[in-house]
């Protein structure tokens, strides 16, 4: 005991000395890593290098309508422009987190008045809309003019230029983030400078645009396409690109950085078989051997997303001889490297893609909505959705907290609330061949 009273003073003088180091080292809140990436800012009309570009002024390759058809709208000279009566258009690329620029012109010759000149709109994630009106001169009721959140916020100013003058929007939208419930975490977000005037500053969009009553959130998935609507006025845009915000991409294309192999008869960083191999700007896993390749970073509450699809070799035939292969999630947790049962599986099966498998002593809500209490067991989805052999499929798993939503292609097929809920992100090598051609998390 007198020994500790002697040293009590020595390690008070220590933490004393370190954290007056601290508030006189300027080194000691210099942060080095990860260091930001070099984007080239746009010059002139161009995007920023890192932009994916919309509409180039060439087609509407990257855009279909709301059917899934080609769209009717009209592209000349660099310019498209709705045909009235052919309907919205949406992006084949859904969205989130979103830097967004658009150009704009309502019609010249001016016919109409109020909502009846110029009317169209960009909606954020195919539900919440900027609307687009041609405003110079023309009074409507003002949370439906030009820079309006429609029927929500009124524009800070009206920055409207004459009709048939070109306009933009530049705008920072956050998507909403849901509960596994359906209720609402954080709502959507948006920032509108319109023709380089600031009008909407980081509003809580109040739900889905309503025409009739008061608006309302509806849970969807986290990415949605961005739509661009057709409202009988031949609206023309330009110059359409958007910036993806907050995607870390996880795998760089060119080499496994941040990742690791774990073999189950070889070890950690042991891949002597080459099993998980970087081909092509993709992670080409021979499935030959069975193990995982995993990051070297945990996470927790994020959004991810997983491009992949089987290749034509297949050694281990799992149940009616499918492919097997899995995105396990919050590994290492506790037990560092015990894959089994520490972790969560959206499996990736022929005919069971988005199961949920082997999570320890969990209580799940399944897709029928019943409770259960179970211990490395599967939650099975009630329908399928993954794509045919040979073609792309998208996993996208949500883990907010402990809570875990699985979907395919777009559809919602499994969620419950685990016992776990930060870890590793791991790719399995389960018997069969498999490409991976991204792996992309976005922070909630």
């Amino acid at each position: 005991m007198t020994y500790l009273k002697n040293l009590l003073p020595v390690l008070f003088f220590a933490a004393s000395a370190i954290a007056a180091s601290a508030q006189t080292d300027p080194k000691a809140t210099e942060v080095w890593d990860p260091e930001p990436e070099v984007v080239l800012p746009g010059v002139g009309n161009k995007a920023p290098s890192d932009a994916i570009i919309l509409f180039d002024g060439k087609n509407l390759d990257k855009w279909t309508d709301q059917k899934g058809n080609k769209p009717g709208w009209i592209v000349k000279d660099g310019i498209v422009t709705v045909k009235p009566g052919s309907g919205s258009i949406i992006t084949k690329q859904n969205f989130a987190d979103c830097q967004l620029h658009i150009e704009w012109r309502t019609p010249a010759i001016v016919k109409g008045e109020g909502q009846e000149r110029g009317n169209s709109g960009v909606i954020m994630q195919s539900r919440y809309e900027l609307q687009i009106l041609d405003s110079y001169k023309n009074r409507t009721y003002s949370n439906g003019q030009a820079g309006s959140i429609y029927k929500q916020y009124v524009p800070q100013v009206n920055a409207s230029l004459k009709p048939g003058e070109w306009q933009k929007y530049d705008i920072i939208y956050t998507a909403p983030r849901f509960n596994i419930d359906s209720s609402v975490k954080t709502p959507a977000y948006i920032t509108v400078l319109h023709n380089g005037v600031l009008v909407q500053n980081h509003v809580a969009v109040k739900g889905t645009v309503a025409h009739v009553g008061q608006p309302k959130y509806q849970k969807h998935a986290f990415a949605l396409p961005l739509l661009l609507q057709e409202h009988e006025f031949p609206v023309s845009f330009r110059n359409i690109w958007i910036r993806e915000l907050g995607v870390q991409k996880l795998l760089n294309g060119k080499d496994k950085k941040g990742w690791y192999t774990y073999l189950d008869t070889l070890g950690k960083d042991n891949d002597v078989h080459n099993n998980f191999a970087i081909e092509n700007g993709m992670v080409h896993v021979m499935g030959k051997y069975f193990g995982y390749m995993a990051t070297k970073k945990s996470y927790d509450n994020y959004y991810l997303k997983v491009v992949f699809k089987w290749g034509t070799k297949q050694y281990h035939p799992r149940e009616k001889g499918a492919r097997d292969a899995g995105i396990l999630c919050h590994f290492g947790e506790g037990d560092k490297d015990v894959v089994w049962p520490r972790s969560i599986e959206c499996q990736i099966q022929e005919g069971d893609c988005g199961d949920i498998w082997c999570v320890q002593h969990t209580s799940v809500v399944t897709p029928n909505k019943s409770a259960i209490e179970w211990d490395q067991q599967r939650v099975y989805r009630t329908a399928n959705f993954e794509n045919p052999r040979g073609e792309w499929n998208t996993i996208e798993i949500i883990c907010n907290g402990n809570q875990i939503e699985h979907y395919v292609n777009g559809h919602r097929v499994n969620w419950g609330v685990a016992s776990l809920s930060h870890g590793r992100i791991l790719l399995q090598s389960e018997g069969a061949e498999i490409w991976y051609k991204s792996v992309e998390l976005t922070p909630l």
